[in-house]
């Protein structure tokens, strides 16, 4: 399903401290663009998070301590959506409006995390010190759910804001498509799990796309 994703800014609160960290990435898919603002904090034992985009999209989430997804709330008004999904234990329910028609599904995700907004939850596997990984992900635009395996491969050197930054590379595959027809990699900073970079190839009819860090302001 093509997206029209390009441009991601986010303001980061880092947890245990008042300071805030802003950064900005930018999404390229094909010829379209659009831009992402996202606040995440520290709230009690867990975070939350609120997304908004130029284009009138508004998401929230709120996760446990290792960036799992608890509970994710989504309204996009010129679409006619407006979702809460909640995880009880292995299921996860999402309910209300999805393009003026009632919905209601629930599904299993058994006992591995929700990494609704990957980008967000990457820097949890940096943490754990993980070589891999499997989360499951919701699609936003079609709210199918997708089982991913991160699994870490090697660290490099990438050129990031104009500048040479060690990071530590990921291999991104999803459940059902083989690897060698379609596998993405994303770099998280060596010094401290920050998210830099993802690539996804293009497969079918879908472009490349590239989300990357064009600028921070560090506390």
């Amino acid at each position: 399903m093509r997206r029209t994703l390009a441009s991601i800014a986010f303001i980061c609160l880092v947890c245990g401290s008042l300071a805030a960290l802003e950064t900005t990435l930018d999404w390229r898919v094909g010829k379209d663009t659009v831009i992402f603002s996202e606040s995440v904090s520290a709230r009690g034992s867990g975070f939350a998070a609120i997304i908004t985009t130029n284009i009138g999209e508004y998401d929230s989430l709120s996760m446990d301590g290792s960036r799992s997804t608890l509970e994710w709330r989504r309204t996009y008004k010129s679409e006619g959506t407006d979702l809460v999904a909640v995880r009880d234990g292995p299921k996860v329910r999402v309910k209300g409006t999805y393009k003026g028609r009632a919905y209601d599904k629930s599904y299993d995700f058994g006992d591995l995390p929700w990494f609704q907004f990957q980008g967000i939850s990457y820097e949890e596997l940096y943490r754990a010190k993980a070589e891999t990984g499997s989360f499951w992900t919701i699609d936003r635009k079609s709210l199918k759910p997708s089982l991913f395996k991160a699994q870490r491969s090697e660290t490099e050197a990438i050129e990031v804001m104009g500048a040479s930054v060690k990071a530590a590379k990921y291999d991104l595959t999803v459940s059902g498509v083989p690897a060698f027809l379609f596998t993405s990699h994303f770099w998280l900073r060596e010094a401290d799990g920050r998210f830099l970079r993802l690539d996804v190839p293009p497969i079918f009819n879908l472009p490349r796309s590239r989300v990357e860090l064009t600028s921070e302001t560090k506390p």
